[in-house]
């Protein structure tokens, strides 16, 4: 009977991190694809794969209420599924997206497990969206070792403090409006600030 009933709580268990994954994998998407092709920076800043980054606010919100491997499943598959539905799978373009997540992921990850009680989470974005543009900028100089790598790094500085303040502010506004003792691994101590009581 006992192993029955954790049978049954492992299943459900698993259920749920499935219908967590599909969740934050489809609005991470569909925030890709809206910026995609309704907000194209990369026609007016002179840097490549230029984003606002508002699928960010989905991996600052796992971030924060999730465990890191569902953080890292949800970040990698978005990147790979909006990769497929923009026609980009295995283009520099998707190059790009995966080193900047990286670079981004292992940043803020790093922040969030050592020091959440000196950045909040506001800051913890904008650092991350440093993190991402320089990752990005690495991986194109890696592809076409002859890119102007210092001439796009202002570029990619300065786009990343606007960025990362507005991801990370909305990012604080969800998590601080969430039931978060019916869902998620975070509790009632969650104030949006990226810090916990």
């Amino acid at each position: 009977m006992k192993e029955k009933r954790m049978s049954r709580q492992s299943n459900q268990g698993r259920i749920r991190n499935i219908a967590k994954i599909s969740a934050y994998m489809a609005l991470g998407v569909t925030l890709s694809l809206l910026e995609t092709f309704l907000a194209p920076l990369g026609l007016v800043v002179p840097l490549p794969g230029a984003k606002i980054g508002l699928a960010n606010i989905v991996t600052l919100v796992l971030l924060v209420t999730e465990k890191p491997w569902l953080l890292w499943v949800v970040t990698g598959g978005r990147i790979v599924m909006a990769a497929l539905l923009t026609g980009t799978l295995f283009s520099v373009p998707f190059a790009l997206s995966v080193g900047g997540g990286m670079a981004a992921l292992l940043v803020m990850g790093f922040l969030w497990r050592w020091f959440r009680r000196v950045f909040s989470l506001v800051g913890i974005s904008i650092i991350g969206a440093v993190a991402h543009n320089c990752g990005q900028l690495f991986t194109l100089w890696l592809l076409v070792p002859g890119t102007g790598f210092f001439y796009l790094l202002p570029w990619a500085l300065l786009l990343a403090l606007p960025s990362g303040w507005l991801t990370g502010y909305l990012a604080r506004q969800i998590i601080a409006r969430r039931p978060w003792e019916e869902w998620g691994e975070g509790g009632k101590s969650h104030d949006g600030s990226g810090r916990r009581d």
